[in-house]
Parts: C-alpha cells; sequence; structure tokens
C-alpha cells in the first residue's frame, strides 16, 4: 500500500507488560481482522515513559499474550519521545496520569490520545462497523473517537490499569481483565474484529486463571480464548 500507514503508539511506565501486552495483542488482531489490503497499512508501536531500554516483555505479561493467541517474544522496551507521539495516529495510555504526561509533552495530540479504557468504552458505544481497507479510514475511526470522548466519560479510577510489576500472579491477571476487553473494542472499531469475537475476549480474560508459570503453554492454550480470523 502506497502512502503514511496507520500507527497506534501504546504506552504505559516501563513498556514491559501493559503497553507490551496492548501492542502484541493489537498488531496480531490487525493481522487477523484486516483486510488482506489493508494489513500492510498498520504500523503498531509501543514505548515507557520510564522504560528500561532493551528489556524483553515480562514473563507474566508473555504467558497471558500467549495464551490469547499472540507472541511477545521479540518485545523489547523503548523509551517514548515526542517525535514518537507526533507521528503516532493513535496514542493509547494505561492511566489518566500517564495521558496528561503524554499531552505536556506535545499538546497537539490531544485528538488522538486516550486511555486505553476511555477509548474501549468510546468504541463499545459506536455502530459496528466492517473491516477498513486503508489507512485513510483507519484514520477516520480515530476521528471518530475524538467526537465522541463525552461517551466515554470515567469514574473515579476507570481509567487506569493496574501496573503490575512487582506484584503477584493475581496482579497481572487483573491487569488483562481491565485491559483486553477495552483493546478488543477498539480492534472491532479499528480493524474489524466482530462483536462475537470481543465478547469471547472479555469472557475468556474474565474466566481465566492463566497459568503463569514457566511450562509452555499447550498447543490448544490454557484459555478458551476466540480463534481469529487470520488472512490467507
Amino acid at each position: 500500500m502506497s502512502g503514511a500507514p496507520f500507527t497506534v503508539l501504546v504506552v504505559c511506565t516501563g513498556n514491559v507488560n501493559r503497553s507490551a501486552l496492548g501492542a502484541v495483542l493489537l498488531d496480531t488482531w490487525s493481522g487477523w481482522y484486516l483486510q488482506p489490503a489493508a494489513v500492510g497499512a498498520v504500523r503498531v508501536t509501543s514505548a515507557g515513559l520510564r522504560a528500561p531500554v532493551g528489556s524483553s516483555m515480562g514473563s507474566r505479561a508473555r504467558r497471558i499474550a500467549e495464551a490469547l493467541g499472540a507472541d511477545g517474544s521479540r518485545h523489547r522496551a523503548a523509551q517514548i519521545t515526542e517525535d514518537a507521539i507526533r507521528t503516532a495516529d493513535l496514542v493509547l495510555v494505561s492511566s489518566a496520569l500517564q495521558r496528561e504526561t503524554v499531552l505536556g509533552l506535545v499538546p497537539a495530540a490531544l485528538h488522538s490520545t486516550f486511555t486505553i479504557r476511555e477509548a474501549g468504552r468510546i468504541a463499545e458505544h459506536l455502530p459496528e462497523l466492517n473491516a477498513p481497507s486503508s489507512a485513510e479510514e483507519m484514520r477516520d475511526r480515530v476521528t471518530t473517537l475524538a467526537q465522541n470522548r463525552s461517551v466515554g466519560a470515567a469514574s473515579s479510577g476507570d481509567d487506569d490499569i493496574v501496573d503490575p510489576q512487582g506484584r503477584d500472579d493475581d496482579a497481572y491477571r487483573l491487569m488483562a481483565r481491565q485491559e483486553v476487553p477495552s483493546l478488543a473494542q477498539v480492534a472491532g472499531l479499528l480493524f474489524g474484529m466482530p462483536a462475537a469475537e470481543i465478547s469471547a475476549y472479555r469472557a475468556a480474560v474474565e474466566t481465566a486463571a492463566f497459568r503463569l508459570d514457566d511450562e509452555p503453554v499447550p498447543s490448544d492454550g490454557d484459555v478458551d480464548r476466540p480463534r481469529g480470523r487470520r488472512q490467507a
């Protein structure tokens, strides 16, 4: 495809758990659900506000990604830059405070910057759309998100995804429950993930125990997840 790709930037503190999980899931889903001509028009990136640059994805976050069908083995933490914010068509952050930090760096990114949960709430209220065929259609859908920001107004704390770093397995499971359903709603709007698949991902993280030990993931996974519609 010609022209600039549609770029998503996912942000958290260290870029090893929340934003790493978000980026590998969105990248996987863009390949599964977009029309073939549009797959090459998407670039999913991630960064941290205080990233241990070059670090791998956290092992427990990676386990969750694998259980949901994504591969985080190639992820490496990156430090956020003003240029990365400016060039992104959509910036998804993990908390309300991070949203303010990003906008403090690049105030002009207001129309394209959302918390993950805010974007999910807005997308949930928008009509279901077919998968877009171009980067420009995806940019138009971000504009629609911004135009409907009022429907995503949050109660106190509803914008934040727990930072599980240094905490127990239950914190990682909570992270998944807070993050994955909203990401799936965003993927429905941007990539055409069907409503039934969105519901299935929500159910998967609500009911899954997520094995977070170092044993290999079984061939059928440890979560009853949607299979995804892979493009030929």
